[in-house]
This record gives structure tokens, sequence and C-alpha cells, in this order.
């Protein structure tokens, strides 16, 4: 059939004109009670529950401690009575105990081992290396019984310096006090020798006031205490006089 013709293909032949789309069903809640059509246009609607909800009754509430689980009561044992015919013989009173039968002891004795050389080397295979004592690997000094503390011979040194030290300190003394020696001149020498003079006699005056006997320890200590102290007079005023005698001949 040549002579029929066709149309031109199109995306717009496929396609559908009409189209029936079905809209879901209206949810409507099961709380609300059903409503007349007549009154779906007035303002006192209501969607969201029903308008009056019962309270909920007390008793049906959830107690407290209902869900821990119950231990099972306790019941008190009953001692039953012995209906044995024969009783057990009655314990001994007093310090007439029956023999307690005591084990031996035995007597253990551990062999004495042979001293091992100390092991430097000690792998986790078991192989050890003896170490000859002068090889260097041996720790010989940390195990003497004298490792940490100060030797003898520092300790002689340090009382040796610390002695001569003293001895120098000593000697620096002594030089500054000869250094800050002062020399008397005439006037001073004979003021002091007239000073002493006074003090001795008025030591001896005291001295001559004494009891001719004197037999009370106190007054023995007394005139012990002045002949002392005027015989250290004496030997001060000799001093000066003759160091004065001596310095007026120079």
């Amino acid at each position: 059939m040549a002579g029929e013709l066709y149309p031109q293909e199109s995306i717009h032949n496929f396609i559908e004109t009409h189209v029936i789309i079905e809209k879901p069903q209206r949810y409507v809640s099961k709380f609300r009670p059903i409503i007349l059509e007549e009154a779906r246009s007035t303002s006192n609607m209501k969607t969201m529950g029903p308008s009056r909800v019962e309270m909920p009754v007390p008793a049906n509430f959830l107690k407290k401690h209902s869900k821990e689980p119950k231990l099972p009561e306790i019941k008190q044992h009953v001692r039953s009575h012995c209906t044995c015919a024969t009783k057990k013989p009655a314990v001994p009173s007093g310090p007439f105990l029956p023999p307690v039968s005591v084990p031996a002891k035995r007597k253990t004795t551990t062999p004495k081992l042979p001293k091992q050389p100390p092991c430097v080397v000690d792998s986790s295979k078991g192989h050890k290396e003896v170490h000859n004592r002068n090889s260097g690997l041996v720790p010989v000094y940390i195990r003497k019984k004298d490792y940490g503390e100060v030797p003898n011979y520092l300790m002689r040194r340090k009382a040796k310096h610390q002695k001569a030290l003293e001895e120098y300190n000593m000697n620096l003394k002594k030089q500054e006090e000869h250094q800050t020696m002062k020399y008397l001149s005439d006037k001073e020498c004979q003021a002091i020798i007239q000073d002493l003079k006074s003090k001795y006699n008025e030591l001896n005056t005291e001295y001559q006031r004494l009891p001719f006997i004197i037999d009370t320890p106190s007054m023995q200590i007394r005139k012990t205490r002045l002949e002392v102290e005027m015989k250290q007079l004496e030997d001060d005023i000799k001093l000066l006089d003759r160091l004065e005698s001596i310095c007026k001949n120079k």
C-alpha cells in the first residue's frame, strides 16, 4: 500500500490528554464524634479531640516499689527433738581433757650448694657467661663493704688541713694584737702606777681590819682573796717600775 501516509512520529502523540487524579480520603480522628454536614460551617468546630475527657482513676496508678523483685519469706527453723533412746556422754569438766595427739616434727636439712661464680651475661634462654675478676666486666667495687664511704686517708687529710687552718688563724690573731699594742708615755705610766698603789692601800686597810682570830669559813675566804689581790698588785707595780727604769736608762 504505497499510497498510505503515516503521521510523523512525535512525543506529544504518546502523552495522555485526560489524567484522572485520585485524592486520598480525608483523615478523621477516631476520638472526634461524627459531625453533620450542616455543622461544618459553624465557628465552634473542634478538631483536637473530644470536648470532654474522662479523668483517670487513682486506683489504676503505678504503685511504689511494685516492680522491685520480692525475696522469699524467711521461715524460722524449728529444731526437732531427738527421739533416740541413747544419750551421748557428757563433756568432762575441769582440766581433765582428752589427750590430743601432736604430730611429730620432721627435721629437714637443706643441702649446702657450692658457691656459684658471679654471672654477668644471662639471656632469656638460660645462657650465662662467667668473666674473670680482672676483666672489668664484674662489678667488684660496688660489692665492697665500704662502698660509698669516705676513705680514711681523706679523713686524715681533712683533719690535718683543719688543724693547720686553726694554727694560722691563731697566729694571725696574735700578730694583729701585737700590731695594735700601744706604747705608754711616762705620764701615763706614772698615772697607772699611782692608781695601782691607791688600790693596794685600800686593800691593805681592809686586810688590817680583819680580826686577829679567824675561825669562820667566810672570813678565811675573804682573807685569802685579799692576799691574792694584794700580791697581784705588788707584782704589777714592780713590773711597771722596772720597765720605767729601763726606758729612762736608754
